[in-house]
């Protein structure tokens, strides 16, 4: 059962990763939408398989590091263009370019 719910978590996670690409936000949230429901589907392996797994805990290590850069990029976003739009990235790397040289 759990193991079901993992993945009907993880298509979620994908299909909102695909669907609602307005904000940085809605793709950050699937991102870890989608690192949760790996984490339950690689604990439901593991407990069902007897042997402890430590790439349970390496994952969810990457799990929190993904998640802090995540929202420190898209603070840095907000305070230096005052909108965290995905369509206003085109924009954005105009003004990059034009700015480093």
């Amino acid at each position: 059962m759990l193991f079901v719910s993992g993945m009907i978590c993880l298509f979620g996670g994908v299909g909102a990763f695909f669907l609602y690409q307005v904000h940085t936000l809605n793709i950050l949230l699937s991102l870890e939408a989608v690192m949760l429901s790996i984490l339950i589907i690689l604990y439901t392996y593991s407990s069902f398989s007897g042997a402890p797994s430590f790439s349970f805990l390496v994952l969810l290590t990457f799990a929190a590091c993904e998640a802090a850069l995540g929202l420190s990029l898209m603070v840095s976003m907000l305070r230096l263009w005052g909108n965290d739009y995905i369509n206003s990235l085109g924009s954005m790397k105009f003004y990059c370019m034009n700015f480093v040289k």
